[in-house]
């Protein structure tokens, strides 16, 4: 009997625990839901904080970026602007090598590129790498014919407009009137290229083997580094000899020379109201923005793209955007908009140092007629783009990054000009062609 009672005892016991068990499990089941609840509330909470950070840092960054490219846009308009390399005479007796300015200013520019580019390879390896292969991905679909036809068709509107896609900006802002044209000329070739030629000749993708793809160093099996310093001492000292050979204000014209560098009392200061500087210092400035460029905004130098962006921005309309398919890319991301901000600051620089040395705006004579405009900035847009680059894209940066088809470019783009000028100028009498 007393065991039977202890039995039944335990036995309700034991139920009396499940039960108690039972009633308290949804109550451990719901604090448990909501201990997981606040965990992922908490969680939910830091990713929103982690993006909400990554945007305002993407914001600032793009901002920075934004700075950068009008202040490097106002340092380059300012230096071509004192160089002269923008006005049409310069450009054209450069080609008959009766002038030399242009020429000075572009060995120097180079040299120290290849200096800063030196610099960069032993501190900032990984940077300059990147960047690197970003150029040459740019250029993988473009072959030798594309750089010969490209290049030379650069060298003809150079001699047709008395402009280059870079320098018609500076001209804007100097008050040359026609090259306003000359870049209505440009727009009309860049719709041309992406319309009949873009989609018919950029389909195969070069190998990493094709020679104009590869670089000088890798080819002759020496550390960039060392021809970087050798080829950028050598045509830095070139420019510099040339500037004792031949005095950099044998090079301007009367007007130049009187308002800007006789007159300094009347603009603000001795320095910034000379119209013009040693093209060899101008030059070096130029090739000094390369080392910003690329670790500020971590791309190379180069202008033309600016007509590229601006005339994509059609294609937002969609009839438009599905009929020109190719330049889509070029409508949107804050990177295109870049290169529109660096040429609307060379539009500034330029018209800052005209306003400087009152020489602003420059006459008739330093530009060339409404046809020539149109027809050289055509020629030289449809180049450009054939060719992946002008002067300072294919001309600085390609010859910076020491791959052949940017040697090959630039060779052709002066001697297309050399050829033409020489044939031109024996055809027609001088004031023909100064007239042109």
């Amino acid at each position: 009997m007393l065991k039977h009672d202890i039995d039944n005892q335990h036995k309700e016991n034991i139920k009396s625990d499940i039960i108690i068990e039972g009633d308290r499990s949804p109550m451990l089941l719901a604090q448990h839901t909501n201990s997981i609840n606040t965990d992922t509330s908490k969680t939910n909470i830091v990713s929103i904080d982690q993006q909400s950070y990554d945007d305002n840092k993407s914001t600032f960054m793009n901002i920075l970026s934004a700075m950068y490219a009008i202040i490097f846009g106002i340092l380059f308009g300012f230096l071509m602007n004192k160089g002269t390399v923008f006005v049409s005479p310069t450009i054209r007796k450069q080609m008959l090598f009766e002038r030399f300015a242009m020429l000075k200013m572009f060995l120097a520019a180079v040299g120290v590129s290849m200096l800063s580019v030196a610099l960069l390879v032993l501190f900032c390896g990984a940077l300059y790498g990147k960047v690197l292969n970003s150029y040459i991905e740019h250029n993988s679909r473009r072959g030798v014919l594309h750089y010969i036809f490209g290049g030379t068709l650069i060298g003809l509107g150079m001699v047709v407009s008395g402009s280059c896609p870079g320098t018609v900006f500076v001209q804007v802002g100097s008050g040359i009137l026609n090259s306003l044209f000359t870049c209505l000329g440009g727009l009309l070739g860049t719709y041309f290229y992406y319309m009949l030629i873009h989609d018919r000749v950029s389909h195969t993708k070069l190998p990493s083997t094709s020679l104009v793809l590869r670089r000088l160093c890798d080819v002759l099996h020496i550390h960039s580094t060392i021809i970087h310093t050798i080829f950028g001492c050598i045509l830095l000292g070139a420019a510099i000899g040339l500037e004792y050979l031949i005095p950099w204000k044998s090079d301007l014209n009367s007007r130049l020379l009187v308002n800007g560098t006789l007159n300094p009392n009347e603009a603000i200061g001795h320095i910034f109201g000379m119209a013009a500087w040693p093209p060899s210092i101008c030059g070096a400035g130029i090739g000094l923005l390369q080392l910003f460029f690329i670790f500020f905004l971590e791309k190379s130098l180069g202008v033309s793209s600016a007509f590229t962006v601006f005339a994509a921005q059609v294609c937002r309309i969609k009839t438009i955007g599905r009929t020109i398919p190719s330049m889509n890319s070029f409508a949107y991301g804050f990177k295109n908009y870049v290169t529109l901000l660096f040429a609307l600051g060379a539009i500034g620089g330029s018209a800052l140092s005209s306003s400087l040395s009152q020489t602003i705006p420059l006459g008739a004579e330093n530009g060339t007629n409404i046809l020539n405009s149109i027809l050289g900035g055509f020629f030289l847009l449809l180049g450009a783009r054939c060719a992946g680059g002008c002067t300072s894209g294919q001309g600085i940066s390609g010859m910076t990054h020491l791959l052949f088809g940017s040697f090959l470019t630039t060779a052709c783009i002066f001697g297309g000009g050399i050829i033409f000028a020489f044939t031109f100028s024996l055809g027609k009498d001088e004031w023909s062609f100064y007239n042109l």
